[in-house]
């Protein structure tokens, strides 16, 4: 199986590294904590685990900045930055924005919530100890990866391939080789393993950026627990790889139809016309084994394209085309931004055709919740109801929370 480019193996062995030696700076300090006295001996303990966890913040940060560089160059590319991240600016503050000291306060606080719903000292403390380990594991991968995306924001036409650490679930493949011009990450779910490989363009056939090849490695079996036994025979029939797993996205209880793609601006509503969308699944069992007939009712449903099983997206704008609002540079002023912001390397924050996904769902949230605030119904000119003003307002914390790093759709 093809290898990480070196440089991306060795600062994941660096990181690996640090990430050990924080977690066990955090158990040293954690067995410190007096169960009679959970919350002041914690305080005391993190008098000296936050000056320790600053100093690792340091090293990850100075280790991340000089990665960026050293990828690009791995590959043969280099792009000057237009200036230098200072490492300094990254320790002693957690990933969220908030003090490390009062990040840290929390498995504290997680210890004695769990005294209160019933569990004993003992288990309360080794829930709170899991939850440092986690903290310490993540404020180390997470200051890295804000290092590197500074370093990297202030290099034009840079950006990131984002490769699988096989095996790699459905979620993930499908987003093999995707390549982010401005965005700073993807979100990972629990224990995502997937890394963003500093480069200017997709390096395409890789088994780890290309998502067929991901698919194609697994043995059957592994394609039918990764994307489901209907998805996975779906894919082999020549479906898209991410028709098929997004459409577990509006799936229902039945998992015979999905609302994916059906929307105004949905594809399969676009091509079709049609507001009603089979799953994989029910095609399968609607056609009872009949392989031919199932394939026509996958061509039929939106599963397989015309473009085919394109490994860089079958869709016009999927990937490095002029995205979603361009339409494939059919859009003259979507297009005519784009280039401009490509060809200067800064993007006009007022301009939706340049902004990522993420970053639109954001916007748009965050109009709906000034409408809010103004006595408007962000939806149309009825009357704000309380339930639409909650609405918006879960909306825009909810996306305020993941910082709109959310799966590119």
């Amino acid at each position: 199986m093809p290898e990480y480019p070196q440089a991306a193996r060795d600062y994941d062995l660096r990181m690996r590294r640090l990430s050990i030696r924080a977690i066990a700076a955090g158990k040293i300090h954690w067995r410190s904590v007096s169960a009679a006295n959970i919350s002041a001996s914690w305080e005391e303990a993190l008098g000296s685990l936050v000056p320790t966890v600053t100093k690792l913040q340091l090293s990850v940060a100075a280790e991340s900045v000089d990665y960026v560089s050293a990828a690009l160059a791995g590959q043969g590319l280099y792009e000057a930055p237009d200036g230098f991240a200072d490492p300094r600016n990254f320790a002693g503050v957690a990933p969220d924005g908030r003090s490390l000291s009062r990040l840290l306060l929390s498995p504290a606080t997680r210890a004695k919530t769990a005294i209160g719903a019933g569990a004993s000292v003992t288990e309360a403390l080794a829930e709170g100890g899991r939850a440092l380990d986690m903290l310490m594991k993540t404020t180390i991968s997470d200051t890295g990866r804000a290092a590197a995306s500074v370093d990297l924001a202030a290099r034009p036409r840079t950006g990131y391939v984002r490769m699988l650490n096989l095996p790699s679930c459905g979620r993930c493949v499908v987003m093999a080789g995707r390549f982010y011009r401005w965005n700073a990450g993807f979100l990972r779910h629990p224990r995502c393993d997937c890394r963003h490989i500093p480069s200017t363009e997709n390096a395409a056939g890789d088994l780890r950026t290309d998502a067929y090849e991901a698919f194609n490695s697994y043995t059957p079996a592994q394609q039918d627990k990764h994307f489901g036994k209907a998805g996975a025979q779906a894919i082999r029939d020549g479906a898209d790889i991410s028709q098929v797993v997004n459409s577990r996205r509006g799936m229902s209880a039945s998992g015979l139809m999905t609302k994916e793609g059906t929307s105004k601006r949905g594809n399969f509503r676009q091509t079709s016309g049609r507001t009603q969308r089979l799953t994989p699944q029910a095609i399968y069992q609607l056609n009872n084994e009949d392989r031919t007939a199932a394939v026509k009712d996958l061509e039929r449903y939106g599963y397989i394209l015309p473009g085919g099983q394109n490994p860089l997206g079958a869709l016009r704008g999927q990937r490095e085309g002029y995205g979603a609002l361009g339409r494939g540079g059919t859009r003259v002023g979507a297009t005519a931004a784009v280039d401009k912001a490509r060809e200067t390397g800064v993007r006009d924050p007022r301009i939706r055709a340049t902004m990522t996904a993420a970053e639109r769902r954001l916007a748009d949230a965050e109009s709906a919740w000034r409408a809010v605030q103004q006595g408007r119904n962000p939806a149309g000119r009825s009357p704000l109801t309380p339930v639409a003003a909650a609405k918006a307002e879960s909306e825009y914390r909810r996306l305020l929370r993941t910082n709109g790093e959310v799966f590119a759709r």
